[in-house]
């Protein structure tokens, strides 16, 4: 079931805002790692990468290298997803589990950002500097549309990015 802001008064729909984006942020803190969901020719692809993201939430940032397959269908087909949660694999992932998917479009870095986004990347991961450097990565910014967060394998909350 999606919360449904409709019925609240306009300050508490934005304490609720507030207290989702809060979540989604501390989630994306805490966790490094992501799925991410590309499309290829006949079926998804996922592989999982290492992330990054803006402070304002709006874009999500990973690298990879330009002769993979994910990148190719990245060019085709922009449009991605990431899955993000902090299961651990014990009986009490049933109940404290929390996933939050990231859906969104890749889009191409701005000459202007580059060397920002680069930075911002190994700040996260500064034992990658050798990778971010190669000229065949490619940091790939994904332009967040909206994050899915569910907990409890039931409780579903939307977080438009229009709406921060």
């Amino acid at each position: 079931m999606a919360i449904d802001f409709g019925h609240l008064s306009d300050k508490t729909m934005i304490n609720d805002i507030a207290s989702l984006k809060n979540k989604v942020k501390e989630l994306l803190t805490k966790q490094k790692l992501g799925v991410l969901a590309t499309q290829g020719d006949i079926y998804p692809y996922n592989t999982l990468v290492g992330y990054t993201f803006t402070k304002d939430l709006r874009f999500i940032l990973f690298a990879t290298m330009r002769h993979t397959r994910k990148y190719r269908n990245i060019l085709k087909h922009p449009n991605v997803s990431m899955l993000i949660d902090n299961r651990t694999n014990h009986a009490g992932d049933f109940k404290n589990a929390v996933a939050l998917t990231v859906a969104g479009k890749t889009v191409r870095v701005k000459k202007s950002l580059k060397t920002k986004y680069r930075r911002l990347f190994l700040k996260r991961f500064p034992r990658l500097k050798r990778f971010i450097h190669d000229p065949d990565t490619s940091i790939i910014p994904l332009r967040v549309d909206k994050y899915i967060f569910v907990q409890r394998f039931q409780g579903v909350s939307e977080l438009k990015i229009k709406d921060i």
